[in-house]
């Protein structure tokens, strides 16, 4: 009897799963067509053909899906540059090719920065958030950065990526002179010598274009 009910009760939380997936992708993919606005709850329910009970079932509002589709899709990001990033390397070149891929991506997918930027995600207190505060500071005691203020350099470093990342979804232009002098200019701001930003953003770009193909299954080159 004991097994019958562990079925019942895994059947159960698969399905469970299974809608709670369905109706995060139909938010997400619903809100492609649409711009800047998030859909309606009787969007969701059109496209994803459930009842606008089942949608309260699982959600409170269209937000808060906007919300969890943010927080995951940053988490997504978090462990592709791990994968990517396989081999350790000297956190300078860690923290240069996050800024890179992190706008690589905007560039192909703009919905997934639109849900990204959208939820604030990346500047809350996170373990992303605190990764790119240990980076940080290991850099400035390795003389590769210069400041005086940890708290400012990360704000520097997270508003002007969420802005780049933004104005990329805004504009729809893929241009990779924006993206290349954006990752040099927030290296300049943490006191790095223009030669060496250049120079690593550079090397950096090629190195995730080159790995990238083998290690990140949502991965398209921006430039081709």
């Amino acid at each position: 009897m004991a097994k019958a009910e562990d079925h019942r009760v895994r059947v159960a939380r698969e399905r469970r799963d299974r809608m709670r997936a369905k109706l995060l992708a139909t938010v997400m993919s619903t809100a492609g067509s649409l711009g800047d606005r998030l859909p309606t709850v009787d969007d969701v329910i059109r496209d994803a053909k459930v009842s606008r009970a089942t949608f309260y079932k699982y959600f409170s509002s269209v937000e808060e899906v906007a919300y969890i589709l943010g927080n995951e899709l940053v988490d997504e990001m978090a462990y592709s540059l791990r994968a990517l990033l396989s081999v350790p390397t000297i956190p300078f070149l860690q923290m240069t090719a996050g800024v890179q891929l992190f706008l690589m991506r905007s560039v192909t997918d703009p919905l997934w920065a639109a849900f990204v930027t959208r939820t604030d995600y990346i500047s809350r207190d996170t373990e992303l958030l605190k990764v790119m505060k240990r980076h940080l500071t290991q850099c400035r005691r390795e003389g590769q950065v210069h400041f005086n203020d940890i708290e400012s350099a990360v704000s520097l470093f997270v508003g002007a990526l969420m802005e780049a990342m933004r104005h990329l979804v805004r504009s729809g232009k893929r241009k990779r002179a924006y993206v290349e002098e954006l990752s040099v200019m927030i290296l300049l701001g943490l006191g790095v010598e223009r030669a060496l930003a250049v120079k690593t953003v550079r090397e950096r770009a090629q190195f995730i274009r080159d790995l990238a193909p083998e290690r990140l299954p949502w991965w398209r080159d921006p430039w081709d």
